[in-house]
């Protein structure tokens, strides 16, 4: 059994042999298996519970929380790729034939692609949320956006990934390729058309100008499969790893920004303190200039205990208090003094000086999550795919790269170990705050 391609699109069952090829298991076998029934082993029971946590923590909440949601949708994803991916490849490399009907096959076929393009979509959507998060954070009407944001963006995943899955139920089918034998095969149908192809350039008598006919009609589907297989592992890996990693960049430099304008208005603040009178007006700096429709009667402060919660873009948690005394005025850029506690509201106008320690302490949490996550999915995911994507132009011709693609099969299996890391990266089991 030879699986050098992609597994969970058009090469996933594709080897068409007889049974006899499969009388006993070989050690890469045994291996991969052992592999698989390891991640179901902890991924299985850790995401049940971690669905039901989370899904009571969101129905628990008043307000619902955009940052539970992303969670269950993940949650979700890594069950269908656990308990529908996984059992269908123990028992496929067990049986090697197909005994689940023309309908199974192309359900199993879908559901196997949909399962990790999912899977890899919302950890997409959740970064993407988290650069809206660290930028709106300190805006009230932040929590309420971003909620409804959180649905778009979940939506549009889930719609991509049904879009980019269809296909796999058109293309496989279930195919018998021995017409004296009961062997049958869930396979895709250019490897269909290339099994009968290669079977009758092989027969005696060909001509061989038919036989070179018929070559050159397989070598134009393969390079149909690997445009196929391509496309599947840019929208499943290379892109979203690129929207990962650009998010959590982004982020990073948005809280250094807000931590640079943190520093400003509390060296602003702390003048104030000390050298104000009541006649004493500040000019805080341009971007933190409030005008005359300013929100009404608003103090905030956002305090050391909030970091963790502007790192995951929420603030609706967040503690208030003054940010500076109520006589701390400032001035719009028309040097008009303004009281903060007199202010009208506007929608879109962020508030108050940002703690210092806050930001510094949100910043530093950020980029420890940033740098597991963005690991984790580089680690668990890219070795197959680049490997594959090497394979399928030919660098493994290439003497030095031989000896490592003996078996792709290890590094396909490898990748379910990504819904066991996912809930904890993701802090499925932290406590939420009630609203």
């Amino acid at each position: 059994m030879t699986t050098n391609c992609l597994p969970n699109t058009t090469c996933d069952t594709t080897p068409i042999a007889d049974t006899s090829s499969n009388d006993y298991l070989t050690t890469d076998q045994i291996i991969e298996i052992a592999i698989y029934i390891f991640c179901f082993a902890l991924a299985a029971p850790l995401n049940v519970i971690s669905l039901h946590k989370t899904f009571r923590a969101f129905r628990a909440h008043k307000a619902k929380s955009p940052i539970l949601l992303l969670r269950i949708n993940l949650n979700i994803a890594d069950i269908m790729t656990i308990f529908l991916f996984v059992p269908k490849q123990v028992i496929w490399i067990l049986t090697y034939g197909w005994y689940g009907g023309e309908l199974l096959c192309k359900i199993m076929a879908f559901f196997a692609t949909f399962s990790f393009y999912l899977n890899s979509f919302v950890i997409a959507c959740i970064a993407i949320d988290r650069v809206y998060g660290a930028y709106n954070i300190s805006s009230l009407t932040a929590h309420r956006k971003s909620y409804i944001r959180c649905r778009t963006l979940l939506a549009c995943g889930w719609l991509l990934a049904f879009i980019l899955s269809v296909p796999q139920v058109l293309i496989f089918r279930l195919f018998q390729p021995f017409p004296n034998s009961s062997f049958k095969q869930c396979t895709s149908f250019w490897k269909e058309v290339e099994h009968v192809k290669m079977t009758e350039a092989e027969q005696s008598g060909v001509s061989q100008e038919r036989h070179d006919q018929l070559y050159q009609e397989v070598l134009k589907l393969i390079r149909i499969e690997q445009i196929y297989s391509i496309t599947h592992m840019m929208f499943l890996f290379w892109l979203p790893c690129l929207v990962i990693i650009g998010s959590y960049l982004t982020v990073l430099c948005i809280l250094q920004g807000h931590l640079k304008n943190g520093k400003a208005m509390k060296s602003c603040c702390g003048k104030r303190r000390k050298y104000g009178s009541e006649e004493s007006r500040l000019t805080p700096p341009n971007s933190l200039h409030l005008n005359e429709e300013s929100f009404t009667n608003v103090q905030i402060e956002i305090r050391p205990e909030n970091g963790d919660a502007i790192a995951n873009g929420s603030t609706a948690r967040l503690n208030t208090r003054f940010a500076c005394s109520k006589e701390d005025v400032l001035s719009t850029p028309e040097s008009t003094p303004v009281r903060i506690g007199s202010l009208k509201k506007k929608q879109h106008q962020k508030i108050g000086a940002l703690s210092v320690t806050t930001i510094h302490k949100a910043k530093q949490h950020a980029k420890r999550q940033a740098t597991w996550i963005i690991l984790a999915y580089l680690l668990i995911w890219s070795p197959y795919n680049v490997f594959t994507l090497l394979n399928m132009t030919g660098a493994k011709e290439l003497l030095w790269l031989k000896p490592y693609f003996i078996n792709l099969s290890f590094l396909h299996a490898a990748m379910c170990a990504n819904p066991i890391v996912n809930p904890l990266i993701y802090g499925v089991f932290q406590r939420p705050t009630r609203k």
